[in-house]
């Protein structure tokens, strides 16, 4: 697992350091402070690959850049450094094998997933190992890009890549079926014996990533169009089948974080029992707004379903997950199942009053349950002074001004108390809380 990160001239932290919790390490913060950014880097420590092309770039004004990281693999502690080398724009780490991390699953924003696997990548052809690697014994990572980005052929290394629907082809080879594909094959083999129910993996994982008031179920593949022979992944929603040309953009994005756990994790056993090895007994799971796309009820229940998913590939693997969020309701859910002593919360945040090299500061925090979203919206966290629009917190303000006598923080269209009275009733709902104290205090 990664155990602890500190990252010197790289990044919107200056001087970014890290203490991950064992399981569960959910980072909160403002828009384009460095969550996703933190993802790639972890991602990049754990496999020697920068996912898609996303390979962190030094500030323009550092003149060395580090990272520096502690891993803990499935039989020792190791740690390690990356430089970045400004002649040749690439970063470069330590000569020889990284520890042996799990299985790691990259689940990014932008729609494409990334996949490491230590029966497979590890040991891969040197040939085919990432550009940006110092050691040739460094490989590259399963990729696969957003579906706007398909079916093109990245130049000097013989990959094509395409997309999670239709899997990843290599020099010829055929590294992932798809998910087009697979499902076929795995529901057409599901009663065989001979090999692993990899359709049952998939109808669990997705019925724990569903909601519960809007069970998913895994159905026959159905041919969708006249021009394409092939059958296409059908799910059953409460309102009936749909293909999976029409997925909406949430249900695509968990049926593919489905998909690619049960894929990594088949074809780990398949390359585990050739190698005559023992599997895996971790896996990392990188998840950048975990809530995205999602209705706020789902959002309610999509980490904790995230912690439990694992258990229904093997019972007794262990789990990391870091887990970038915007979402008060995300945080809210997790409250039941934190665990101080294996889990972690951080947060990115700012102060435009500190000079540039200080501006953006990144630091774990320490737990405190809010109870509800307008708690954690009001916390720390979030920063903000009421759960309102901005008018009618301006509005609340202004009352609570005239009710103290503060005339001079009135602002200027609202400067008595009928003025107030009217934007209070323009913005707030009728049975708002503030309404009682506003009108015995206005009397």
């Amino acid at each position: 697992m990664l155990k602890s990160l500190n990252l010197q001239g790289v990044g919107p932290v200056r001087d970014l350091s890290a203490t991950f919790g064992e399981r569960l390490n959910v980072i909160t913060g403002d828009n384009g402070l460095g969550k996703s950014f933190l993802l790639d880097v972890c991602f990049w420590v754990l496999t020697g690959s920068w996912p898609g092309r996303r390979m962190a770039i030094p500030d323009s004004g550092s003149t060395s850049s580090t990272i520096v990281y502690d891993v803990k693999s499935k039989t020792k502690s190791a740690s390690g450094k990356g430089s970045y080398n400004f002649k040749s724009q690439t970063w470069s780490r330590q000569r020889g094998r990284p520890p042996m991390a799990g299985l790691v699953l990259y689940a990014a924003i932008d729609g494409s997933f990334a996949v490491w696997d230590p029966a497979r990548n590890y040991w891969r052809d040197a040939r085919f190992r990432h550009p940006d690697a110092f050691d040739p014994q460094w490989s590259r990572a399963f990729q696969f890009p957003p579906e706007s980005l398909v079916d093109y052929e990245e130049v000097g290394t013989g990959t094509i890549r395409r997309d999670v629907a239709n899997g990843l082809e290599e020099a010829g080879q055929v590294l992932c079926n798809g998910l087009i594909a697979d499902w076929s094959e795995w529901f057409y083999q599901r009663s065989s014996q001979s090999v692993a129910n990899a359709f049952g993996y998939l109808e669990e994982v997705i019925s724990v990533l569903s909601h519960p008031s809007e069970p998913i179920r895994c159905e026959e593949p159905q041919k969708v169009f006249l021009t394409d022979s092939r059958k296409f992944p059908t799910l059953r929603m409460p309102y009936g089948l749909v293909p999976h040309p029409h997925w909406s953009a949430g249900v695509k994005r968990i049926i593919n974080f489905s998909y690619l756990l049960v894929w990594a994790w088949v074809s780990h056993l398949d390359a585990a029992k050739l190698r005559k090895e023992q599997p895996t007994d971790r896996i990392i799971l990188l998840v950048d707004e975990v809530e995205a796309h999602l209705h706020p009820k789902w959002q309610r229940t999509i980490l904790p379903a995230i912690l439990r998913v694992v258990q229904k590939l093997q019972p007794d693997i262990a789990i990391q997950i870091l887990a970038a969020t915007h979402s008060p309701l995300v945080l809210a859910s997790v409250e039941p199942h934190f665990d101080e002593e294996k889990d972690q919360l951080f947060s990115f945040s700012i102060d435009p009053s500190q000079p540039a090299s200080k501006m953006v500061s990144f630091d774990p925090l320490p737990w405190a349950v809010h109870g509800d979203v307008v708690g954690w919206l009001t916390s720390d966290i979030f920063g903000l002074e009421q759960a309102r629009s901005r008018e009618a917190e301006r509005a609340i303000e202004a009352a609570e001004a005239y009710m103290r006598g503060d005339t001079a923080s009135l602002p200027d269209s609202l400067t008595t108390k009928e003025a107030i009275t009217a934007e209070l009733r323009r913005v707030l709902a009728g049975l708002d809380p503030f309404w009682p104290r506003w009108i015995v205090e206005a009397k």
